[in-house]
């Protein structure tokens, strides 16, 4: 690479960031790609990859000292959101937001802490270490469990009563990075995520989704199979979610950036689980640009370069789903049967979550997701007859050739959650049984 180059380093070879690397490089960018794993989905794309952690931010200091970098990025992944702030800082270059309050906003404590005192509707919480005492949690159940520091939405967990808890607690403080959790009260009704573009301190509805969950297992991971856009919500509550999004960016010193939250809307009232001021995991930024006509992932690199960004979007014609698809536990060889659907029209595009050679483990939410597949139409049941045709014809192989796809996880599904438990597209909640209720963490 020439010294005269624009160099970006992208920190995470997530599917997203694959899309990232290109927008980059038309912008003229020379793209190093830093991640750990030998094979990420996005390394085919970027210029060149570097194997190193995104957490390691001494380790990616160096790493863009040494290339001269102009621009340290992550669009969509909290811990590296933080390594980004702080290497950017470093080398007095633009960031977002500053690097405390990026390490401060992945901490949920804080996160649930600022929100209550600001008047922001959230449920009340408890914020314990491994040194709490038992006898001190006064909670009614059920409870949701999570880990105060984490990536991924593992160890979010239910608790219905005191022997769930303490197992749960335990587990969660081992995989928060901060080695802290958070207990926090269970709200009942519709999960909804909401995504915005915060600009001159207003924030801009850009698109929401309903997400289709279910928990499995007596370790209850939490597996969300399908996310449906837009969601059905009254002008009134796309009101109220602006309103909110608006008070936490004043609460949390946030102009300029993308930011989603997810949220539970019961009897029209909106209750936020929790925020990020980045652009969502998965597919989200490909449904927003269709839908809407707004390139959030280009808004996101504006973020991080100080651009300013004209926030302008169109009322979505179409259903979106988004199908994730997962893996019972072994080693990924392929997926097959992606390129005819995509040629038959029965899906839009599929995109990998994990590479080949990639160890699947059904026992983690995050590491048994294998890929995801949009479908889109003008009704629910137009959209339903695709994911149906779009299951019988794909398949996840392993090495040895056998089949370990999870046939049973999609919109409508027997297996999953019977056609009778969803929640109707046209709006009409049926409440589902507490052994597939779910309330994540946010996807990465």
């Amino acid at each position: 690479m020439g010294r005269c180059e624009k160099i970006a380093i992208v920190l995470g070879g997530t599917a997203p960031h694959a899309e990232l690397i290109k927008r980059l490089q038309n912008r003229g960018y020379y793209t190093i790609l830093v991640d750990y794993l030998d094979n990420p989905p996005a390394k085919a794309v970027a210029d060149f990859h570097i194997q190193a952690s995104t957490l390691d931010r001494e380790a990616v200091l160096n790493i863009a000292q040494e290339h001269h970098a102009k621009l340290v990025i992550s669009a969509c992944v909290d811990q590296a959101n933080i390594t980004a702030c702080y290497v950017n800082e470093r080398l007095g270059l633009h960031t977002p937001y500053s690097y405390e309050i990026a390490e401060k906003i992945t901490n949920k404590g804080y996160m649930k802490k600022v929100m209550l005192q600001q008047g922001i509707p959230t449920s009340a919480f408890f914020y314990i270490d491994k040194t709490y005492d038992f006898a001190d949690l006064d909670v009614a159940y059920p409870v949701m469990v999570k880990p105060a520091d984490s990536n991924t939405s593992n160890g979010v967990v239910k608790a219905e009563n005191d022997d769930e808890l303490k197992k749960y607690l335990d587990a969660a403080i081992k995989i928060s990075r901060n080695n802290k959790a958070i207990v926090e009260g269970y709200m009942d009704g519709q999960e909804i995520s909401a995504y915005f573009y915060i600009t001159k301190g207003k924030a801009h509805l850009l698109l929401t989704n309903e997400r289709h969950s279910v928990v499995e297992g007596m370790e209850r991971v939490i597996r969300c199979y399908s996310i449906v856009y837009p969601a059905q919500l009254t002008q009134e509550e796309n009101e109220q979610a602006e309103e909110i999004a608006t008070e936490i960016a004043k609460a949390f010193h946030l102009d300029n950036t993308p930011l989603f939250f997810q949220s539970v809307i019961k009897d029209g009232k909106i209750s936020v689980i929790e925020f990020a001021p980045r652009i969502g995991g998965g597919l989200s930024y490909k449904v927003i640009e269709e839908s809407t006509g707004f390139d959030i992932l280009s808004a996101s690199i504006d973020s991080y370069l100080g651009n300013e960004v004209d926030v302008c979007r169109t009322e979505p014609d179409d259903i979106y789903v988004t199908n994730v698809i997962y893996g019972r536990s072994a080693v990924l060889d392929k997926v097959t049967g992606t390129d005819e659907l995509i040629s038959n029209k029965v899906i839009e595009r599929y995109v990998p979550y994990k590479s080949s050679g990639t160890e699947i483990n059904d026992h983690f939410n995050s590491s048994s997701r294998v890929g995801a597949f949009h479908v889109k139409g003008k009704t629910m049941d137009e959209v339903q007859v695709k994911i149906k045709l779009a299951f019988e014809q794909l398949d996840i192989l392993d090495r040895s050739g056998n089949s370990i796809m999870r046939k049973d996880l999609y919109l409508g599904s027997v297996g999953g959650v019977n056609k009778n438990l969803i929640i109707l597209y046209c709006g009409e909640h049926i409440p589902l049984p507490s052994s597939l209720d779910y309330r994540g963490g946010l996807a990465a």
